[in-house]
């Protein structure tokens, strides 16, 4: 069983005389980052995991979950003992393999209330983390690192699947269309940016048209609304992309708002607040 210790021990003393080689230290330091990163995603995985027992309406099962992103924290930190056995008590064990998914089913009957495709990822985040302090065992630097990242890559998968469920039981809303809202300024000065375009597009199609006919008035409305389309549809798309109903992860909700930026990235700016705070209309420039 190895021994829990504040942090790992390392492999060369401060004190020590004796200084080791080049090929030494640096085996050391890769070994010293590789336990850093494990600390590091393992508290990313205990946090996680802690959002779920916060979720929990039965307190028995809160307390398991507790129990496990402790375990977790302590198998990825001070567990990963360099020079030690690598292997657990029968208590993290236990924590990592029972407690994770069961809860406090022996007491309450029931199991831990999780979203759908939460339950892999928290098994994938114990078992990952019950395997770290074995690295000792092998190539530390290198097996440590290799499982690090499946660790992070576990958590990843269950904060989306998170996400994901917390978005389905947010209620429905009424979409809202650019100027729909005319409380906020911010719309407002989006919406007059784009409805000034457009009567300027109008304007000017209808100046060189050269008469008030059919042909000339379709032809200013078509401009009209080639002006104004772009913008309606960057808006829409963040109107898309900031509705918490779709779950959308960071990356996601970064490209939805970097292609509204290239269909009109000024309106993107005035929703966003980059051009004031509505309270004044922008200048609308006057056809030449």
């Amino acid at each position: 069983m190895t021994t829990p210790l504040s942090s790992p021990p390392l492999r060369s003393d401060p004190h020590d005389t004796k200084a080791p080689g080049g090929e030494e230290q640096a085996q050391h330091s890769a070994e010293l980052a590789a336990l850093h990163r494990a600390a590091d995603a393992g508290e990313a995985a205990a946090a996680w995991v802690r959002e779920l027992a916060g979720r929990q309406s039965k307190e028995d099962h809160a307390r398991a979950l507790e129990r496990v992103a402790d375990a977790v924290v302590r198998v990825s930190g001070r567990e990963i003992v360099p020079g030690s056995d690598g292997l657990l008590t029968e208590e993290l064990r236990y924590t990592l393999a029972a407690d994770a998914v069961l809860g406090a089913s022996h007491t309450t009957g029931t199991l831990p209330e999780l979203h759908d495709g939460e339950r892999m990822p928290l098994a994938a985040v114990c078992a990952i983390a019950a395997a770290l302090p074995s690295c000792v065992l092998g190539d530390l630097a290198a097996e440590l690192t290799a499982l690090t990242g499946d660790l992070a890559t576990a958590t990843e998968a269950g904060r989306t699947a998170t996400a994901a469920g917390t978005a389905r039981a947010c209620p429905a809303r009424r979409p809202r269309t650019l100027g729909a809202d005319h409380a906020d300024p911010l719309d407002r000065l989006a919406y007059r940016r784009v409805f000034d375009r457009a009567a300027e597009a109008f304007e000017i199609a209808l100046h060189y048209q050269g008469d008030d006919g059919e042909l000339a008035r379709a032809q200013a409305l078509h401009n009209a609304l080639a002006a104004a389309g772009l913008g309606i549809a960057a808006a829409a798309l963040l109107r898309v992309a900031d509705d918490p109903a779709l779950g959308l992860d960071p990356d996601q909700w970064e490209h939805l708002h970097r292609i509204a930026a290239e269909l009109n990235v000024r309106v993107v700016e005035d929703l966003g607040g980059a051009n004031g705070d509505g309270t004044t209309a922008p200048t609308r420039p006057r056809p030449a």
